[in-house]
C-alpha cells in the first residue's frame, strides 16, 4: 500500500538536541534564529509554524533557568546561547529572570518519579485501574498551567477521549488556533480532551479524581452534541476508562500523562454529520476503522497508538510503505538504510541481504575504523554513549561527512558488486557526501519508521528485558542521533514498522516487487 507522500510524519522537532549537535558541529556562539535557520539548512528541524526561532529561545532559556549550572546551555549575551563545556566561566552572561503571568488556570499534576514507583511503561497500559490512587489519589497536586509547562519533573494529567460509532471513530485535524507543538499540526487526530482542571473533581466523580467530568467538559467544548448525548455526558453516562497513556519519547509527551476514555454516540441521525465547537478542529469526520487501507502514517502518535490498542483487527500484523522515487531504488546503487535507534533497520537490512543479494557495509563500523577503536557489537552496546560522543566530534568537523562517505565509497568499490547496501549512516551531511563522492553510482534512501513503543520493544530485545526507558531514549536521543528524524523527508522510500518483527519480510517482498527487484535477476 502506498500512501500518500504529503501525508508522511513529519520529523519531531527536539529543539535543544538540534541546538546542541549544531553548537558541535560549528563551535560559535548562535541567537535562536541562526540556530534554527542552519537547522532548517541542514533538514535538522520541521520549518513548520511562524516562529520556531521563539520556541528554540525558549526551550533554551527554560533549560538554562530550570537547570542552572547542570544545563549544557549558557548565554554569551542578550540572546546568544552556547556550549557551557565551550566556553569559559567568566564569558557566561547572567540574564534577569523574568516571571511569566498566572495562568489563572490550575491542573492536574504529579511528580514524574511517581511514575517509577508503579513500572514506567511506553505507550499504553490497560491496567489503569492500578494507576489512579497512587498518582492521582496520593500524588497528585495542582499547578499553575504556565508554570506546568516550563518544568520537567512532573507530569500534567489529561483526558483523551475517542469518540466511536460502532466500527467508526471521530477523526479531526489539529489547527492553528490549537495551542500545540508545530510538529503536530495537520497530523490527523482520534482523540479529543485535554487538562484535568481544578474545579473537575467534585462529588460527581470522586473515584475517578475529575477524569469523566474533565472528559464530560472537553467533549462540550470541542463538539457540538445532540440533545440526548449532551445529557449523558453531563450526567457522565457513557464515558469510559480504557487505558492509561504515557509517551517519554518527546519533550511534549514528558510532560503529560494521559487516561484514554471512549464514548459511545447514541444511535441517532443526528450524528451522520460531525459538527465542531471550536475553530482548532478542522477536517471533522468518521473513520471506517475495519477499512483494510487505514492510513496509520496520516495520524500523530497518540493516536496511532489508541487505533493499534483499541481496534487491533484494522492494523495487526500490518506494514505500510511509500515509495516516492524509483529510479535511486533500482540497482545498481548504492541503497541507504536509514532509522532511529531501535527502528527495525538492522532486520530490513538483513531480509535484503539474504533474499535479494546485497551485500553490507555497516557505515557505524567504517566509522569505527577511522577513529581507530571496535564498532558497537552487541556485547560492547556498553560503549555506546563514548562512542555517540567520539562521532559526533568527528562528523561535527567541517571534514568529518566527507572523510567518512569516502572511506564507504571505497569499501563499496572493493566490492565490485551492482547492490551494495550502506546500514547505519545518521547525518544528512554524509548522505550528501556520499552522493558527490559515488560519481555515477544512484544513491538511494530506504527509511525505516518505527512508532517508539515498538522501537523500544525491538531495543529490549538487544540489550535486556529489564532496559528502562530512559536508557532507551537516552540512547535515541543523543546529539549525534539529532539527523535522524529528519531525513524521512527526503527518503526516496519509507517503510512503515506497525508491529515490530512480524511481516518484515513480506513487506521487504512487497517493495521489491514493486520496485521490479526479484531474486531471479541475481546474477
Amino acid at each position: 500500500m502506498k500512501p500518500d507522500p504529503r501525508e508522511a510524519p513529519r520529523a519531531k522537532s527536539q529543539f535543544p538536541r538540534v541546538a546542541e549537535a549544531l553548537f558541535e558541529r560549528y563551535r560559535e556562539p548562535m541567537s535562536a534564529r541562526q540556530l534554527v535557520d542552519r537547522a532548517i539548512g541542514h533538514k535538522m528541524l520541521d520549518s513548520g509554524g511562524k516562529t520556531p526561532w521563539q520556541t528554540m529561545k525558549a526551550k533554551l532559556s527554560v533549560d538554562i533557568r530550570r537547570r542552572g549550572d547542570s544545563s549544557p546551555f549558557v548565554r554569551t549575551g542578550p540572546g546568544r546561547f552556547y556550549l557551557r563545556r565551550l566556553i569559559d566561566r567568566e564569558e557566561i552572561f547572567e540574564a534577569k529572570p523574568v516571571t511569566p503571568p498566572a495562568s489563572q488556570e490550575e491542573v492536574l499534576v504529579f511528580p514524574s518519579e511517581a511514575l517509577e514507583l508503579i513500572e514506567r511503561f511506553q505507550g499504553i497500559s490497560e491496567k489503569w485501574r492500578g494507576l489512579i490512587e497512587p498518582l492521582l489519589g496520593q500524588a497528585a497536586q495542582h499547578m499553575d498551567r504556565l508554570l506546568a509547562e516550563q518544568v520537567d519533573d512532573h507530569k500534567q494529567v489529561l483526558t483523551y477521549i475517542m469518540v466511536t460509532r460502532g466500527s467508526e471513530v471521530a477523526c479531526y485535524e489539529r489547527g492553528a488556533y490549537n495551542r500545540v507543538e508545530d510538529s503536530l499540526r495537520g497530523l490527523a487526530c482520534v482523540g479529543f480532551g485535554g487538562h484535568v482542571r481544578l474545579g473537575d473533581h467534585d462529588l460527581t466523580d470522586a473515584s475517578n479524581y475529575g477524569l469523566l467530568r474533565s472528559a464530560a467538559r472537553e467533549l462540550s467544548e470541542e463538539l457540538k452534541l445532540p440533545a440526548r448525548d449532551a445529557a449523558r455526558i453531563e450526567a457522565l453516562d457513557g464515558l469510559r476508562i480504557v487505558g492509561a497513556l504515557n509517551d517519554d519519547s518527546s519533550a511534549v509527551g514528558r510532560r503529560h500523562f494521559a487516561f484514554v476514555l471512549k464514548y459511545e454516540v447514541e444511535d441517532s441521525e443526528s450524528w451522520e454529520t460531525l459538527q465542531r465547537g471550536e475553530k482548532s478542529i478542522n477536517k471533522l469526520r468518521w473513520i471506517e476503522t475495519s477499512a483494510p487501507d487505514l492510513p496509520l502514517e496520516q495520524f500523530e502518535y497518540w493516536s496511532q497508538l489508541c487505533l493499534r490498542t483499541y481496534f487491533p483487527d484494522a492494523v495487526q500484523g500490518r506494514h505500510t510503505y511509500l515509495i516516492r522515487r524509483k529510479r535511486p531504488l533500482q540497482p545498481p546503487h548504492l541503497l541507504c538504510v536509514v532509522g532511529e535507534i531501535g527502528s527495525g533497520k538492522t532486520q530490513m537490512t538483513s531480509q535484503l541481504r539474504s533474499e535479494f543479494g546485497y551485500i553490507e557495509i555497516n557505515s557505524g563500523a567504517v566509522l569505527a575504523e577511522l577513529l581507530g577503536r571496535p564498532p558497537i557489537t552487541p556485547d560492547r552496546e556498553d560503549e555506546r554513549h563514548s562512542f555517540q560522543a567520539e562521532a559526533l566530534a568527528f562528523i561535527s568537523s567541517k571534514q568529518g561527512p566527507k572523510d567518512l562517505a569516502a572511506a564507504i565509497w571505497r569499501k563499496a568499490q572493493e566490492s565490485d558488486h551492482g547492490r551494495v547496501l550502506i546500514d547505519g549512516i545518521r547525518q544528512g551531511a554524509t548522505l550528501a557526501a556520499l552522493r558527490s563522492t559515488a560519481e555515477n553510482r544512484k544513491v538511494g534512501v530506504l527509511y525505516v519508521y518505527t512508532p517508539p513503543d515498538v522501537a523500544l520493544d525491538f531495543y529490549r530485545a538487544r540489550r535486556g528485558a529489564d532496559t528502562s526507558v530512559h536508557d532507551f531514549i537516552a540512547v535515541r536521543e543523543a546529539p549525534v542521533e539529532a539527523d535522524v528524524a529528519s531525513l524521512i523527508g527526503n527518503a526516496d522510500a519509507v517503510v512503515y514498522n506497525w508491529a515490530g518483527l512480524r511481516g518484515f519480510r513480506d513487506i521487504a517482498r512487497a517493495l521489491m516487487k514493486e520496485l521490479e527487484i526479484t531474486r531471479a535477476e541475481l546474477s
